[in-house]
């Protein structure tokens, strides 16, 4: 609860924000477009104001796309209308709910898993939610790879409310996650000059 009011609250400067690393960014959706198929049926939890839901829309037959605050749903439904895609939804829920309309061929998290306060409880309704073969594309801060300074300024942003809760989190400790969960890994991939967050490519065993 705590965290969904933290982004119900800074849901208008989040959608203000410009992309950190242009560069990046467009990197990740190309690779992600790559590896979408045009018949799949698609799942994003922790999709925020929607923006990549609606890049990645084309690519794909359905592309559903999930929020646990209600205020970022609200900004991304602002965004359907002429000139968006037809084949997207916006819906409320938190990143372990069961969604309609699942299997899914495949299930997006970006910039998602390290703010989760349960990451074996999503990454079991993750599984569950995919048909066997299916995809789990993630893009994750893994804060345990940054420089003692900000590790050490994390709970101190938090606490203050300047930022989320937070779960520390190695490279290595997050593809134990994937694997204690059931699937299979891969890829890792690092775009950009930041390298503490992996793109993984993981698969639910067909």
């Amino acid at each position: 609860m705590e965290t969904q009011l933290f982004w119900d609250r800074i849901a208008p400067k989040y959608a203000r924000k410009p992309v950190d690393d242009p560069d990046a960014y467009e990197e990740k959706l190309a690779l992600a477009a790559s590896l979408l198929r045009p018949s799949d049926r698609v799942l994003e939890i922790g999709c925020g104001t929607g923006t990549t839901a609606l890049r990645l829309a084309p690519s794909v037959m359905h592309y559903t796309a999930t929020d646990g605050a209600r205020a970022m749903i609200g900004i991304a439904d602002a965004k359907l209308g002429p000139g968006a895609p037809a084949n997207v939804s916006f819906h409320h829920a938190d990143a372990g709910d069961q969604i309609a309309g699942a299997p899914f061929d495949a299930v997006c998290a970006f910039s998602l898993l390290h703010l989760v306060e349960d990451l074996p409880d999503v990454l079991a309704a993750v599984n569950t939610q995919l048909k066997p073969g299916g995809l789990f594309l993630s893009k994750t801060v893994c804060t345990k790879a940054a420089a003692w300074p900000i590790r050490a300024l994390i709970p101190t942003l938090t606490a203050l409310r300047f930022a989320p809760p937070v779960t520390p989190l190695s490279e290595a400790e997050l593809v134990r996650f994937l694997k204690d969960a059931g699937f299979t890994v891969e890829r890792k991939i690092h775009l950009g000059t930041k390298r503490m967050s992996p793109i993984i490519v993981a698969r639910k065993p067909a």
